[in-house]
């Protein structure tokens, strides 16, 4: 199968989740009710925001795009096995490594999360179905990965150690625990406080790419923010949420620590990057290049930089955290310039 057919395929992907959007009893899609009762954390709206998303990312004009920047042989990869260990903390965020590996033309062996096996196993049915030589079929599997020259693994820090000792003798990509942060002006309108909440919010707060903890000024007033913040006061409806919620509120409340309360989420000053869930940590800066500073010693730490000054480096606007493009890598690691660079 050469690439131009490795590209149709991929957007006559992102037709098929168009369609599940406009009809979720196209196909065989299994249904967001099914989704949703194996993993609570994976609510329609969150799984049909994914899909969406996807659906622009896989059109032909984009994927065309994408590609062109590459030198990828028609020939296929068929003597490389890439295993992926895909993680289960958003929907579908282990397609990206799938189609990176598909587009190379490697055979990909995809080991499921639990997390998100049913959604990943129609993805991949759907491609499946696409594919006349059984060669070009993607295996998926919950079971232990085996046989494979290359792998790409997503886990947390303590996995990544496991990772790192299991896969020493093999090319890799091993991706551990990031996060993502907002430098705040004190200038935003409440427009952009909105748009910031979606970085904050969607998905539960469960991605690299959300939001777990905010630069402010000195003597900045949180009211216009928690004033937006409410457009997400829904989450808190949610059981797993409300039950993190609540559990943070009493640690909070015994340790009689000084907190804000939006009603969905708790501020805290804090200076760690890192925050549970439902918990946003905040810093407060006096000078801007104490907080550039900082973002660049901790850049190994750090997926997405979120601000309406354009001066802080690598940031994006509130708002487009979930909506990465094709070029925009994990931990800002080329998939496809490692995958074409693998010599076995």
């Amino acid at each position: 199968m050469i690439l131009s057919e490795r590209i149709k395929i991929l957007s006559e992907l992102g037709n098929s989740f168009d369609e599940v959007c406009k009809n979720s009893s196209f196909g065989n899609f299994p249904g967001f009710n099914k989704i949703e009762i194996h993993n609570p954390w994976f609510i329609e709206d969150n799984v049909r925001f994914a899909l969406k998303e996807w659906s622009k990312l896989l059109q032909l004009e984009a994927l065309n795009k994408w590609l062109s920047e590459y030198k990828i042989s028609d020939k296929n990869n068929k003597n490389i096995k890439l295993g992926i260990i895909s993680a289960g903390n958003i929907p579908l965020v282990g397609l990206h490594d799938l189609i990176c590996g598909f587009v190379c033309g490697t055979q990909v062996k995809v080991k499921l999360s639990s997390k998100d096996n049913i959604l990943m196993k129609w993805v991949i049915e759907l491609i499946n179905d696409s594919i006349i030589d059984e060669s070009d079929k993607i295996i998926a599997t919950e079971e232990r990965l085996v046989d494979f020259d290359a792998v790409i693994a997503t886990g947390s820090n303590n996995t990544n150690r496991y990772f790192e000792y299991y896969f020493s003798g093999y090319p890799k990509i091993l991706r551990h625990n990031r996060n993502s942060v907002a430098v705040i002006t004190g200038k935003e309108t409440k427009q952009e406080l909105e748009l910031l909440a979606d970085d904050v919010f969607r998905y539960f707060g469960l991605g690299c790419r959300n939001i777990s903890a905010l630069f402010v000024p000195e003597n900045y007033n949180f009211d216009l923010m928690g004033q937006a913040f409410q457009k997400y006061l829904s989450v808190a409806d949610n059981n797993k949420y409300a039950n993190n919620l609540v559990y943070q509120y009493t640690i909070i409340s015994m340790n009689q620590m000084l907190h804000i309360n939006f009603g969905n989420c708790l501020l805290v000053e804090n200076s760690n990057l890192h925050s549970p869930i439902s918990v946003l940590h905040y810093s407060y800066y006096n000078k801007i290049q104490d907080v550039e500073d900082l973002l660049e010693n901790n850049q190994e730490n750090i997926q997405c930089i979120v601000s309406i000054d354009d001066k802080i480096k690598n940031s994006i606007q509130p708002g487009k955290t979930q909506q990465p493009k094709l070029n925009e890598y994990a931990d800002n690691i080329d998939t496809i310039e490692f995958l074409l660079n693998l010599q076995l």
